[in-house]
């Protein structure tokens, strides 16, 4: 009778992890013992215990943070990005998270390039732009880059330091939001957008670039937004054909 063969070593490392997670021994954002303390734990070599942790975070399970170490991660946010508008602020409130947001920069600038095809008028027409970050209980999860066509909502920057911008669009402007285009692609974030969330460069990163427009049709607002891939769950749900 051949002799049973012994599961590969990483396999321990990484089902050792596994039960942690599923017992409730490492909750969201717990950091995880380091690589030498896992090595000298289970007597294998580094490249092992790396090999574990990689696909445990190819898996979603756990992210690397910096030099900060290895972090079980946390509860995904779901959303559809079909809707014609997402509310960062509410719907994270309903599935139970604390979001909250940081703006890091905002101005004006001018239509060029992309942004002039996007908003479909002529180069150097004016802009506002607000650049962000937004946390789920306190870990970052997103870099967004957002322009508004200036001439319908004068006034707008001072309004959104307290408010989200889209109940100021509505409520100040009358500007109720439809969605033209989606874009979705997955990325690997670079040094800017990665050291905004404190993450290791190239990390794995989901790109939308979302045109939307007023009811009259007219575009006014281009969003980029850069998501950490661990942190978010796309679900759509449609309806058969009558």
């Amino acid at each position: 009778m051949e002799e049973t063969k012994k599961k590969p070593q990483y396999m321990q490392v990484k089902r050792h992890i596994l039960d942690q997670l599923r017992q409730g021994s490492l909750s969201s954002h717990d950091r995880l013992p380091t690589e030498r303390e896992l090595t000298e734990q289970f007597g294998v070599n580094r490249n092992t215990v790396r090999h574990a942790l990689g696909i445990l975070e190819r898996e979603g399970k756990i992210y690397r943070s910096g030099r900060k170490g290895w972090f079980a991660s946390g509860q995904r946010l779901i959303f559809d990005p079909s809707r014609e508008h997402v509310n960062f602020d509410r719907l994270a409130r309903r599935q139970g998270f604390e979001p909250a947001w940081q703006v890091r920069e905002s101005g004006t600038t001018q239509t060029t390039g992309e942004l002039q095809e996007s908003f479909g008028v002529a180069e150097g027409t004016p802009l506002f732009h607000v650049f962000e970050t937004g946390t789920l209980d306190g870990q970052p999860v997103y870099y967004s880059e957002y322009f508004f066509l200036a001439e319908v909502c004068p006034g707008f920057l001072p309004k959104i330091i307290t408010r989200p911008m889209t109940d100021v669009l509505r409520d100040d402007y009358g500007i109720e939001l439809f969605q033209k285009s989606l874009l979705i692609r997955p990325i690997s974030l670079r040094e800017r957008m990665a050291g905004l969330l404190d993450l290791p460069v190239r990390y794995p990163g989901v790109f939308f670039r979302r045109v939307k427009t007023s009811r009259t049709g007219q575009v006014v607002q281009v969003d980029y937004e850069y998501w950490r891939a661990d942190s978010i769950e796309l679900r759509s749900n449609f309806s058969p054909e009558t």
